[in-house]
């Protein structure tokens, strides 16, 4: 256990770290052995290794639930529209040998399978259910902490509240530290404006 992170103020668990080497000076050895506490080590080697996950990239992993659906032709586009609305992703469908009935399956993010169902059956006039089983994890491309720095980058991916328009891990970070009643860095009014307030006339 690392303790909390600088960015997310969580616990990391379940990491495994390798040491390759470690030397100091052989005339201050003795000197260290007895001036330094077991616990400052402890706690320099956690921010070092702290600060080494935080420089590289991080990435978001997900759950992913396999959903099995049948319906006929007659709502297999309202089928679509919730299964997209949701991010889910189409990876096969098949008609029916003799029948009307089309069967579809697709890959659903766990975190959008809440009210899935009912929402699908509301669509769907009751014509379809889904059955879902648990897939794989996926990892999600986006940097969470991506920052802009170039005009190049700002131009393309924007900034402050368009930017976490525009990527997802972020959106998904934020939604988890809602929940969790943790801090989320977000500006209420992006572009204010004052207001002039005109006076009655009496």
């Amino acid at each position: 256990d690392l303790g909390d992170n600088k960015e997310g103020e969580e616990s990391l668990r379940a990491r495994k770290e390798y040491v390759s080497s470690s030397s100091s000076p052989p005339s201050s050895a003795a000197m260290w052995r007895r001036t330094v506490a077991s616990g400052m080590v402890i706690q320099t080697v956690r921010e070092a290794f702290r600060e080494a996950i935080n420089l590289r990239e991080a990435r978001l992993v997900e759950p992913m639930y396999l959903v099995d659906l049948q319906c006929n032709d007659q709502v297999l586009r309202r089928l679509y529209a919730v299964i997209g609305k949701r991010r889910g992703r189409i990876i096969s469908e098949d008609l029916k040998e003799g029948t009307q009935i089309f069967v579809v399956r697709c890959y659903l993010p766990v975190e959008k399978s809440f009210g899935f169902a009912s929402s699908l059956r509301g669509r769907t006039s009751g014509m379809a259910s889904p059955q879902l089983v648990f897939s794989h994890w996926e990892t999600i491309l986006e940097d969470p902490f991506f920052v802009p720095l170039t005009e190049e980058e700002k131009e393309e991916f924007g900034e402050g509240a368009n930017l976490r328009v525009h990527n997802l891990a972020r959106q998904l970070v934020d939604e988890v530290r809602r929940r969790k009643g943790l801090k989320v860095e977000e500006h209420i009014v992006e572009h204010a404006e004052k207001q002039r307030t005109l006076a009655r006339k009496k």
